[in-house]
């Protein structure tokens, strides 16, 4: 099991950082005060989360000028993506519980995201299984943006 760690600049901030034993893997930014487009930029992978109308949490998730998936949002906490592969995710969580799962189609647990103990500005990502590094980079992407939406 893989663990990383996550870390908002600051409680207001719109900015998390992502790292692991080595250093930064990623960065989530949101674009302006009240956008919930992002970005995630990492050495391998960046990504742009273009969120559709003000009420509604459908996603679209960009990989240069190319959309690679969809997620929809659910009023229950679960917000379910689907890549143009046809594979699918299910990020979901529990009423009064900070933390959240990702599993894949088959309800197998990919992914934990948990905040610190005494801190909503910081946690970790624990990754569960083996995933492709770019499927895993895009997954620790989606998590966050949708843990900040939650929020």
């Amino acid at each position: 099991m893989a663990l990383l760690h996550w870390k908002q600049e600051n409680l207001t901030s719109r900015r998390y950082t992502v790292n692991d034993e080595n250093g930064v893997v990623g960065e989530l930014t949101f674009r302006g005060w009240t956008s919930n487009d992002a970005d995630f930029s990492s050495e391998r992978i960046n990504l742009y989360f273009q969120r559709k109308g003000w009420l509604e949490h459908d996603v679209t998730i960009h990989f240069k000028e190319e959309v690679i998936g969809m997620s929809k949002s659910s009023g229950f906490g679960q917000s379910t993506t689907t890549l143009v592969t046809g594979e699918q995710f299910t990020f979901k969580g529990k009423a009064l519980d900070s933390s959240r799962d990702l599993q894949d189609e088959a309800g197998n647990n990919l992914m934990r995201f948990e905040q610190g103990n005494f801190s909503i500005a910081s946690g970790q990502i624990s990754i569960i299984r083996e995933i492709s590094e770019l499927t895993r980079l895009l997954l620790v992407a989606t998590g966050l943006y949708f843990k900040h939406l939650s929020q």
